[in-house]
């Protein structure tokens, strides 16, 4: 008794599931519909990009000695020509006072080369001396000087030397990276930080080279950092940067910024609409009721009764982030499923609900 039981309940069950099919099947898939009406289209090409600045340095050793100070620290702001870091000078001063003696010493001796010249000229006239005598002195006076003028060249060089333990920031700026620390032994050539202005920051936007044709130089561009994502601004497009990245198929647009903008850090995410186009009383259709890409799309239409579904190619123009341009295939009235539901087909009875 209690397996007739469960299986009549089985069968109940069954019974009920297979007839909500029945039903759903009888009343039809439900979507949504809109009106295809009129209205203002703004193409526009979407990218994404990063706050970038041409006025940037990385100061590096000039000479191999260990980082003896570093005087400022990430985020502090600098003058052009402010002292950012110091290097162990006892070696370059070394050199310099080696320099100083060897430029006295040079000095010296062409002091005596000259007196012994002048004192040679004098027997000359007074036949005292051979004229040999005379221009080998002279020889030796002009060699004096040579090596005067030689070590005067080595100490200017020792001392420019010992001013390049100096490290001097070459622009206004803020310090955005500390590379080195201190007492670090640095190399010639080595890293120790880096100083970017911003005050004339722009924005790098790397666009598909599918749409670098749509792309020219003095189109408005709407940009939202992702740091301020309520804000919307407004900058123009700059310069395009004729080569493209082989591996992200995509080429460089610089834009500018508004004059007044909130406070930006390097490299700063930003996404951009560059505004290719504007259309005004356009045939609109939204895009999620357009199945497939490029000019030419489908949509599914009602038919008179309102019950069943008929697919349609149309040709689209100009689209923004929610509509569409249609050129052809929808005129002003009809109402086309949207979203579009995946797998819907031609002639499908559906249960429609507009919006």
């Amino acid at each position: 008794m209690r397996r007739w039981m469960v299986l009549a309940a089985i069968a109940l069950i069954m019974a009920g599931v297979l007839g909500r099919l029945l039903w759903k099947t009888y009343r039809g898939r439900e979507v949504e519909t809109v009106a295809v009406a009129r209205g203002r289209v703004v193409a526009a090409v979407y990218a994404t990009g990063r706050v970038d600045s041409d006025e940037r340095a990385t100061l590096r050793a000039r000479v191999a000695a260990p980082l003896a100070a570093l005087l400022v620290g990430s985020g502090q702001a600098v003058k052009r020509g402010e002292v950012v870091a110091r290097q162990d000078a006892t070696a370059l001063q070394m050199a310099c006072d080696r320099a100083t003696r060897e430029l006295e010493a040079a000095r010296a001796s062409f002091a005596s080369a000259q007196d012994a010249a002048s004192r040679a000229e004098k027997l000359v006239a007074e036949s005292l001396v051979s004229q040999d005598a005379w221009v080998r002195a002279r020889e030796a006076a002009r060699e004096a000087a040579a090596q005067m003028a030689a070590q005067q060249a080595a100490l200017d060089l020792a001392r420019e030397q010992e001013s390049w333990a100096e490290m001097r920031s070459p622009l206004d700026g803020v310090v955005t990276a500390l590379l080195r620390r201190t007492g670090d032994p640095l190399r010639e050539g080595d890293e120790v930080l880096t100083v970017v202005d911003l005050s004339h920051a722009y924005l790098r936007v790397a666009v598909d080279e599918r749409d670098a044709g749509r792309v020219a130089v003095g189109q408005d561009v709407r940009m939202v950092f992702d740091a301020y994502p309520g804000e919307t601004l407004l900058g123009k497009v700059w310069r395009l940067v004729p080569a493209v990245d082989r591996l992200t198929k995509s080429t460089d647009v610089l834009v500018t910024l508004p004059a007044r903008h909130p406070a930006l850090q390097l490299d700063f995410t930003v996404t951009v609409n560059i505004v290719t186009g504007e259309v005004e009383d356009a045939l609109i259709a939204p895009r999620d009721a357009l199945e497939g890409a490029g000019a030419r799309r489908v949509v599914a239409t009602l038919d008179r009764d309102g019950t069943h579904v008929t697919r349609r190619a149309v040709r689209i123009g100009a689209c923004d982030e929610e509509r569409c341009q249609v050129l052809e295939g929808l005129s002003a009235g009809e109402r086309v499923v949207s979203p579009l539901p995946p797998g819907l087909a031609d002639g499908e009875r559906v249960q429609a609900h507009g919006r």
